[in-house]
């Protein structure tokens, strides 16, 4: 018999089968730590259908990085939630030690995710992510839409988490079945596993979980990833899922324990009838460890299938394409190669040893690591420059493959990584309609009865429509994470050149300052040029409004269709000429402190050697490990003088630099001497300019991570 609750309070606890009222309930919590949550549901096999209520742990106007607190807790055996719309919080549902648990038709959208700092010009590696271990919950730091710890027997189905940073995180969780979910446009996983086995991972939307990219300036990851298993999770079936524009489409290491002790790995994992496309590292990374990779379609990755120390796996009956390497494999045994379609990749096969291996890895000392034996058969080669690559590995039986050269189609390359993506969309089409039969009929259903598999549900739920954005170019991440093509937007793709994405509608001007348009109207989706003066300091503002469909924001805030939505951008940019060059140090005479700053009279020493680097830019913005190449990645000074001129008013010169910095403004005026070794740190000064100014900036990087960063933007902005 079901209870009718009409009023939520937070706090609340729920220990029998109940119906909830449908409405808003705002119910806040501050607990991050799974001890409280809003509400509680506790007991043995009971159903709590919500009836379509939402619950709000904060309002939805406030930044993503600020929502706080866990939602509900669950405990107990054979519970049942449903029909849910949960969102605000830093994690939205937890269950502990649920075994039974059923999660049908919950919405745990737009809940809590980063703030990150990298942008479409520059990659900051603070936005890395690291899920190397979870004994402890250290994943809950990262928030997630469903936390799952302890939990058996499960069943997830129809639910949803978009526009978070993580969607279902599972910890030593068995036997559950997760099927027709959507975890898509999310800042860092759509699915992680740790310690868990024998689960069925079924017809999920798990497209766009991804940061660290920037469509022809970078490409890293920063491992973000549709689906993450680490550490013993074997075992487990992902079959018909949808897992695109992801990170690493599919990321799986045997985890630190392995390394650390030779035991274990995440083994016997079959990825069946997958779409793990347009990644930008990996459509499939699988490392130390033994598992099945079936028809499985992946192209425009970096790697289609990264598999370094594989042993004793299948990769069978895969169509790839458009990959700089289609599989690529360091210090793998006995794996087999078989039956796998390659269209216009650069690399067909990379099979490889190192002279050297890490001698701290316990895996290394107790297994057996070089590369050998190998069976390479039955594959078709279709306009593939290098078909295969092999070094220093025995006992590769390479049979039956079938190699077909015609006029392959250009391929652009990725800066700094010499990565190869499809050069246009008509390519990318021509690939799809091409490999289409291999993906959908004859093979699949003779595959599928080989690996235990049922065949593909029809329709197919989850994979991409022939009609959807897809490919790396549609992959745009701002500060708040992956864009979903939910609001209006500006992407700019080079020169004056700007596409207009969004649900379909109509654009017009309403204000454009140092700017001029090629239209003043138009179509979403379309696209302008938008003109700007060179070379002299100003602001560009351009403000479009949009009405068309109805609208999401990154925060999850709605807008009826029809009614108005502005978009665009204002930017300010002082040009400054600035002569940089670069010289070497020694480390502190006071060998007892390494951190020391170095010594004054060292340094105006090492300003009379012939630098190692000089450059000229309109912009002073480093940051890495070293800040151009053939650059040590320590003990480096820069020098840079910079010249510019600007309307008279209040400016704020914005300086962030790791380690040490000096800055003088016209030869005099001390800005700032932060001259001592830090991290990452921002350094706002007012200043009053007018005409024309010089500044001199003296910086020092002892080790690590280093940065240095001088800006210009007005008072009021």
């Amino acid at each position: 018999m079901q209870k009718h609750i009409s009023q939520l309070a937070p706090g609340m606890r729920i220990t029998t089968s109940s119906h909830i009222r449908r409405g808003t309930w705002i119910l806040p919590s501050s607990d991050t730590q799974l001890k409280t949550a809003a509400i509680v549901i506790s007991g043995n096999d009971i159903v709590v259908d919500f009836g379509g209520a939402t619950l709000r742990g904060t309002s939805p106007n406030v930044e993503p990085d600020t929502r706080v607190g866990t939602g509900i807790i669950i405990q107990g055996k054979n519970i049942t939630v449903r029909n849910l719309k949960i969102h605000g919080y830093k994690v939205a549902i937890a269950a502990l030690g649920a075994d039974g648990l059923v999660l049908e038709n919950v919405d745990a959208s737009h809940n809590w995710k980063q703030h990150l700092l990298s942008t479409d010009e520059k990659e900051d590696l603070a936005d890395w992510m690291s899920y190397h271990q979870n004994e402890k919950d250290e994943w809950l730091r990262f928030g997630a839409a469903f936390y799952l710890r302890d939990t058996n027997d499960f069943a997830i189905t129809k639910c949803t988490a978009r526009g978070g940073q993580n969607g279902l995180m599972m910890t030593r969780c068995d036997r559950g079945n997760i099927h027709h979910n959507d975890f898509s446009f999310l800042s860092s996983l759509g699915i992680g596993m740790y310690r868990a086995s024998w689960n069925r991972i079924l017809h999920n939307k798990i497209d766009w979980c991804v940061r660290g990219y920037s469509h022809g300036v970078y490409n890293r990851g920063q491992d973000s990833a549709g689906i993450l298993i680490y550490e013993q999770s074997s075992n487990n079936v992902f079959a018909y899922n949808s897992v695109t524009h992801g990170g690493d489409g599919f990321f799986l290491w045997a985890g630190q324990n392995t390394m650390d002790t030779g035991r274990g790995g995440c083994d016997d994992n079959l990825l069946y009838g997958n779409d793990f496309s347009h990644a930008p590292t990996n459509g499939i990374e699988a490392t130390f460890s033994r598992n099945q990779f079936v028809h499985n379609l992946i192209a425009e990755c970096w790697h289609g299938i990264w598999g370094g120390y594989s042993y004793d796996s299948t990769i069978v009956g895969n169509t790839f394409g458009y990959n700089a390497e289609a599989i690529a494999i360091e210090h793998g045994r006995d794996n087999l190669i078989s039956d796998n379609g390659f269209f216009r990749d650069r690399v067909g096969v990379k099979l490889w040893a190192n002279p050297t291996q890490d001698p701290n890895w316990a895996y290394v000392r107790k297994h057996a690591t070089s590369s050998e034996r190998y069976t390479i058969e039955g594959n078709t080669f279709v306009d593939v420059k290098t078909k295969s690559d092999v070094r220093l590995t025995e006992g590769v039986k390479d049979r039956a493959n079938r190699v077909v050269n015609t006029t392959p189609a250009p391929a652009e390359t990725m800066q700094g990584s010499g990565n190869t993506i499809v050069s246009s969309e008509s390519n990318l089409a021509e690939y799809l309609e091409r490999w289409d039969l291999a993906w959908h009929a004859g093979r699949p259903s003779r595959l599928a009865s080989r690996y235990h598999v049922e065949p593909l549900d029809k329709p197919e739920w989850a994979m991409l429509s022939k009609t959807a954005l897809r490919g790396r170019r549609f992959i745009i991440v701002d500060e708040w994470g992956p864009y979903d093509f939910q609001s209006p937007r500006l992407v700019h793709r080079g020169g004056g050149n700007y596409d207009i994405l969004g649900p379909k509608g109509n654009w017009r001007v309403v204000d454009a300052q140092g700017a001029t348009l090629s239209a003043s109207s138009g179509n979403v989706p379309g696209a302008v040029t938008i003109r700007t003066p060179a070379g002299q300091a100003g602001t560009t503002k351009v403000v479009l409004e949009y009405r068309g469909g109805a609208t999401t924001d990154y925060k999850g805030v709605q807008t009826p269709a029809g009614q108005p939505v502005r978009f665009g951008f204002s930017r300010f940019f002082a040009p400054i000429s600035w002569d940089v060059r670069f010289h070497g140090w020694s480390k502190s005479v006071d060998a007892s402190d390494v951190h020391a700053a170095p010594d004054p009279e060292h340094f105006r020493q090492q300003l009379t050697t012939t630098p190692l680097l000089t450059m000229k830019t309109d912009k002073l913005d480093f940051a890495g490990y070293a800040f151009a190449k053939g650059l040590p990645n320590h003990h480096v000074i820069t020098v840079a003088d910079g010249t510019f001129t600007i309307p008279a008013g209040e400016y704020v010169l914005d300086i962030t630099t790791d380690d040490g910095c000096r800055v003088w403004l016209d030869g005099k005026e001390l800005v700032l001497g932060a001259w001592k070794y830090q991290g990452p740190t921002a350094y706002p000064a007012k200043v009053r300019l007018g005409g024309n100014h010089t500044l001199h900036v003296e910086h020092f990087q002892i080790d690590g991570y280093a940065a240095l960063k001088v800006a210009l933007r007005p008072a009021t902005q």
